[in-house]
C-alpha cells in the first residue's frame, strides 16, 4: 500500500511556497519553544518542529488586528500585539 501524503513525521501537509527566512532569537525563546515541542509530545501529542510552532504563532499573529500606529520599537509592538490579542474575539 502506497503511503499517503500528509501521513509523514508530523501528520501535516508539506507546504510548497515556504520561504527560509533567517532570524534571531534569544536563548530564552529558543528554551520556551523547545518546551512547547516536549510538553506537546509528553501530552499525546507530536513533537513538532520548532518552524512549525513559529509559522503557526504568525498565522496567529495574522488573524489579529493590530494598531502599529507610530511604533518604533520592538517592545511597543508586542505591547500593541497583547492588546490586539485582548480584543480577539
Amino acid at each position: 500500500m502506497a503511503k499517503q501524503k500528509g501521513t509523514g513525521r508530523f501528520r501535516s501537509e508539506v507546504q510548497k511556497d515556504l520561504f527560509r527566512i533567517p532570524i534571531s532569537i534569544t536563548k530564552d525563546m529558543e528554551g520556551w519553544l523547545q518546551k512547547l515541542s516536549n510538553e506537546m509530545k509528553s501530552s499525546g501529542g507530536y513533537k513538532l518542529p520548532k518552524s512549525y510552532v513559529i509559522r503557526s504563532l504568525l498565522n496567529a499573529a495574522m488573524a489579529l488586528k493590530i494598531d502599529v500606529t507610530a511604533v518604533q520599537t520592538e517592545k511597543e509592538l508586542v505591547s500593541r500585539m497583547l492588546i490586539a490579542i485582548k480584543k480577539y474575539k
